[in-house]
């Protein structure tokens, strides 16, 4: 193997949200890292995403699971973005307005007070509010709202803002990013521990450790991983496609508007976000659809009329990486140095910081936090079936 490479004490392959965070981190605690990218960073679903930040879910309990994770990550959100804007120089569009849930009709009533008992159980902030409370705090929403309910702890950042920031802040703290060159193939040598990432038999780096960030595109790596005699088994990760659209208008709302089926947020710049769809049956298709569009402004419009004089600005698709059980993977991946961190679905936004924090922790310590223990990719078996082939 020859050509061109770099050699690193980690290689982090992918700079999505969840490589870079991961990178920024170990970066910070004195690890010399390099992220290896075949595009271009945050190109992908990171900056596709909403950027909707918090714990509480409808229907009640869906991917509860996660929820020790969601919250210890919002917790350190304003901490990290106050890092990558102190070390990039650059605005991550970071907002803490929280979120107004509404109900429309008495199930989703009902709904809001579970959610609320939730959320008092666990001591968590949460107010209910009458419909002239709603209509006090957001005029601007269609009439007939029956209730609804306050969650103060909720942020949102734009991840177009961030991604770019955090770019800049790991270039900062010494982070080298090798963009438009893909890794195909890793080799561990036991006797020199350490790994060799090739690309059509040129080597790309040679790293001590490894951490595959590459979102549903992770099993090409993985596959190839454990070198040609013993491949690795797949991690089950595949891609749910999401579309979201982007609309350009008046000042409508001031925090984020939640419902059982549609999120509207906007941003401090004017912009307006409707998101967003689930679609695992697409599989790769990054085709955007009249049909996601129209029923995502008619489900928007019925939450807030005056969007139909908002003009729509951007129709967006993206991949998000997922397993069966909608939970992420973090850890290691069952070889000397290699770790994994992938499979946050919708959440990836919310959990990279947690994410970030409690890998590295794994790294130093060699062995698995508490926090991070029930998403090791030894819970889905030897041969686990992908999210794409299962749907």
């Amino acid at each position: 193997m020859n050509g061109a490479h770099d050699t690193a004490d980690v290689a982090v392959i992918g700079a999505g949200i969840i490589g870079l965070s991961a990178a920024l981190e170990l970066s910070r605690r004195g690890r010399d890292v390099i992220v290896i990218e075949r595009d271009r960073p945050g190109l992908h679903a990171s900056t596709v995403a909403a950027g909707l930040l918090g714990t509480a879910a409808l229907p009640l309990g869906e991917q509860d699971d996660i929820y020790p994770l969601k919250l210890d990550s919002l917790r350190r959100y304003a901490d990290f973005v106050v890092n990558v804007e102190s070390a990039s120089g650059m605005d991550a569009g970071y907002q803490d307005g929280g979120t107004l849930w509404i109900a429309r009709d008495a199930d989703e009533d009902a709904q809001l007070d579970e959610l609320h008992l939730e959320r008092v159980d666990r001591g968590l902030a949460s107010r209910r509010v009458t419909p002239s409370e709603v209509y006090a705090l957001e005029p601007n929403l269609e009439s007939g709202m029956l209730g609804g309910l306050i969650v103060d702890d909720d942020v949102q950042v734009d991840p177009r803002q961030l991604l770019p920031a955090l770019t800049q802040a790991a270039r900062a703290s010494g982070v080298r990013i090798v963009e438009g060159r893909a890794v195909e193939e890793g080799e561990h040598d036991e006797a020199q521990q350490r790994w060799t990432l090739t690309n059509n038999g040129e080597t790309v780096a040679l790293a001590r450790e490894v951490v595959v960030t590459a979102g549903p595109w992770c099993d090409r790596i993985l596959n190839r991983a454990g070198g040609r005699d013993e491949p690795l088994a797949p991690s089950g990760v595949g891609p749910v496609k999401g579309q979201l659209l982007r609309l350009r208008g008046p000042s409508l709302i001031e925090r984020c508007i939640r419902t059982t089926n549609i999120d509207i947020a906007q941003r401090r710049h004017g912009e307006l976000i409707v998101a967003s769809t689930k679609e695992p049956e697409a599989g790769w298709d990054l085709t955007p659809t009249d049909e996601a569009r129209e029923e995502l402004l008619r489900r928007a419009y019925g939450v807030l009329p005056a969007l139909r004089d908002a003009e729509l600005s951007e129709h967006s698709v993206g991949l998000r990486p997922a397993v069966e059980d909608h939970m992420p993977i973090i850890g290691s991946a069952g070889r000397p140095g290699l770790w994994l961190a992938t499979g946050h679905y919708r959440h990836g936004i919310l959990l990279a910081p947690a994410t970030a924090h409690w890998l590295a922790e794994a790294m130093e310590r060699g062995r698995t936090p508490e926090m991070i223990a029930p998403y090791g990719i030894d819970r889905l078996g030897p041969q686990p079936q992908s999210l794409e082939a299962a749907s």
